[in-house]
């Protein structure tokens, strides 16, 4: 909508324009008075159409509707940050005191609204609708969350029991912009994760959440916010719990099979792969809770308690683990260049992405192991000599969601000197190769030699995993192991890859029986998924079935 305004000047902005929004504001004849010399006026056209029994506006009322809230989200959007801190907090004050009360009337008088979902008012869209910009400015937020707007919107949200996707749509963003705005506004604002727990203990996280998936795709802002999410792990973990508003939305989505390709569930579910992992977390002994350790110099690991206190970890990263001072020694010529100091927060983050890779990998596991053989058989390259990429950063325009966290995921399996040695050419564009050569020749250093570290001291057991994270900040490469359930053999050593490659080219299934076990869970699943016959005792299972319905003797 194009907004032409004359000022007592005599000259006429557009406010949809950057000149023109910053003229508004500064306008030279007067102080800005916009907001509350227009209130009024507005507010009288609204009491006059919900008073009258057809509610439709008239083209004029439209136009007199439009004006305020037009203004208001166009000087949001379109004016210098800096020009836009000039208007009197005094007018924002004014005009967030009129949002509220309309949104705390639409809650309250609007049956229709709490009956369907839907905005059947002009004006309550277009009031709506003018928030979005508004939530990208640091004097509405801070504002905001004084008057406790997110507590009134938090009702509104969840007034009705569903709600139509383009209010769904417009309150999501909302939320989006504020939360990002906080990385704009870092000295104005509270931190990201002190807006998450504003927004949640009011209840307006909880309604973004359920909110984020009606419509069928969400906004970039949308999923840039839930990687912001991520990044708040002790948040998380307070607030993500089952028995928690946060966590039940959550879950409650997740049970939906009907969502499943839904670019948010790929971030729900790795809240929730982090919060279930917590929960056990805390049922395990002290010195087992990051999981099993190993010594990262000799590749020493053992399962019982005793070995596991034994080791002692670097005191400046405190990631990496050694059996005993020798091995320590030892490693600090290949350890050095990736030791780096971390805070708390920045090693429950790497804790939270290690644990949505391990997850990946087990829900994923016939999958990545069925891409494993066909590679490897294409390429003559053993396991070991093999890398699992994956991407959990949605870089996509149109919020299909990170690679990862599509249905099916999206993976790739290929040669792992191909990334790190000669031209790279397995390398992933993630350093803007193309874009920023010196953003590019900045980061190609450290990852390569963090990538050639982890790769020279695998073992048979682990797969070479690189990661771009949902937050696209660096990079991570890890060594991941899977054991089975029955055997503990290892899933992705190469006697394992060996029994697979055998079971799919050349359907003998025997390989794989003997290292999961006859009958096991893992058997019966790798038989299922491979395309092999049932096992003797699902075979025995169905036949006994059989003969006490029929009666026979099958």
């Amino acid at each position: 909508m194009t907004v032409n305004i004359t000022l007592p000047n005599g000259r006429t902005v557009n406010t949809g324009t950057k000149e023109g929004a910053n003229y508004f504001i500064q306008d030279p004849s007067g102080p800005f008075e916009f907001f509350s010399q227009n209130l009024e006026h507005l507010k009288q056209v609204c009491d006059r159409i919900y008073q009258r029994r057809n509610k439709t506006p008239t083209p004029q009322e439209i136009n007199e509707i439009g004006l305020l809230y037009t203004v208001a989200s166009q000087l949001a959007e379109n004016a210098d940050y800096d020009v836009f801190a000039k208007i009197p907090v005094k007018e924002i004050h004014v005009y967030m005191e009129h949002v509220m009360v309309e949104i705390g009337r639409m809650t309250e008088a609007n049956s229709n609204w709490a009956r369907t979902g839907v905005l059947t008012h002009y004006h309550e869209q277009m009031l709506l609708e003018g928030l979005i910009g508004l939530a990208m400015q640091r004097v509405p937020i801070k504002l905001a969350f004084e008057m406790d707007f997110f507590g009134t919107l938090a009702m509104f949200a969840s007034a009705p029991s569903t709600v139509a996707e383009d209010p769904a749509e417009t309150i999501t963003m909302i939320v989006a912009n504020v939360a990002i705005s906080t990385l704009v506004y870092k000295e104005d604002l509270p931190s990201t994760a002190k807006v998450f727990a504003k927004l949640e203990s009011c209840g307006m996280l909880e309604q973004f959440i359920r909110l984020s998936v009606v419509c069928p795709m969400s906004s970039p802002g949308v999923l840039k916010c839930y990687d912001q999410l991520h990044a708040c792990t002790s948040f998380i973990e307070k607030k993500f719990t089952e028995d928690q508003p946060c966590g039940k939305a959550c879950r409650e989505i997740l049970g939906k099979s009907s969502l499943n390709r839904h670019p948010v569930v790929g971030k729900l579910r790795m809240i929730a792969s982090f919060t279930n992992w917590i929960e056990k977390r805390a049922d395990m002994p002290k010195e087992m809770r990051d999981g099993y350790r190993y010594c990262r110099k000799c590749n020493k690991m053992e399962h019982s308690p005793e070995f596991q206190r034994s080791l002692q970890k670097c005191s400046r990263c405190k990631s990496a683990w050694y059996c005993s001072r020798e091995c320590q020694v030892g490693d600090w010529k290949a350890h050095k260049p990736f030791c780096r100091a971390v805070t708390s927060k920045a090693s429950k983050v790497m804790r939270f992405n290690e644990q949505s890779v391990h997850d990946f990998i087990k829900n994923n596991y016939i999958t990545i192991l069925e891409e494993i053989v066909k590679v490897s058989s294409a390429t003559g390259k053993k396991k070991g000599e093999l890398l699992l990429e994956l991407d959990f950063f949605d870089s996509s325009k149109n919020g299909r969601g990170a690679p990862a966290l599509q249905t099916p995921p999206k993976f790739k399996i290929a040669d792992s000197k191909g990334y790190f040695e000669g031209s790279r050419p397995n390398e992933p564009d993630w350093f803007y190769k193309h874009i920023d050569r010196k953003c590019y020749e900045g980061n190609v250093p450290m990852f390569v030699r963090g990538l050639k570290d982890t790769y020279n001291r695998l073992t048979d057991s682990h797969l070479l995993v690189l990661v771009r994270p949902p937050d696209n900040q660096g990079f991570g490469v890890y060594r991941m192991q899977l054991q089975s359930s029955t055997t503990k053999n290892h899933m992705f050593s190469q006697q394992t890859i060996d029994a697979a490659t055998k079971a799919i080219e050349d359907e003998d299934f025997d390989p794989l029986t003997s290292l999961f076990g006859e009958g096991s869970d893992d058997t019966r699943r790798l038989r299922r998924a491979l395309g092999g016959p049932p096992d003797e005792a699902s075979l025995d299972a169905v036949r006994a079935m059989l003969n006490m319905n029929f009666g026979g003797s099958f």
